[in-house]
């Protein structure tokens, strides 16, 4: 490649974050048995942690995160950080104010609870492009 830059160790491609351990296992194991190179983490401190010297192309985020954080407030944190990955949301919560704000911070999609797993994996397939797209 000669870009001398890209470290393929330090890529990811799909970070999902959800303070449910049982879902965020379930949904890495799916995204990871389709072929994805997936992190996953149950609290915003270590993904955002993670994150601060590795890239990642998708973030797959619970907006309830069972701490002072939601999955917005990460979404804004990375992208403050300079992250360009795309971001799918996955909630119960449907508050317009929710969904306004996931608008203006960009976010690729917006996710009911609970997802089905081929939707889901449509959805990060669609936001790969999307960020590969962009990020060329």
């Amino acid at each position: 490649m000669g870009l001398g830059m890209v470290d393929n160790s330090n890529t990811v491609d799909v970070v999902v974050l959800d303070d449910d351990v049982d879902l965020l296992t379930s949904i890495a194991e799916l995204l990871a048995d389709a072929g994805y190179k997936v992190k996953g983490f149950a609290d915003p401190e270590s993904a955002v942690e993670f994150a601060v010297d590795r890239r990642f192309k998708v973030g797959v985020f619970d907006f309830r995160l069972g701490s002072l954080k939601n999955g917005l407030d990460v979404v804004e944190t990375l992208q403050a950080m300079g992250s360009n990955a795309e971001f799918v949301l996955v909630t119960a919560d449907v508050e317009r104010a929710t969904q306004l704000r996931a608008m203006g911070l960009k976010v690729f999609e917006f996710m009911r609870k609970p997802v089905m797993p081929d939707a889901l994996l449509d959805t990060v397939s669609r936001a790969m492009e999307h960020q590969t797209s962009r990020a060329a």
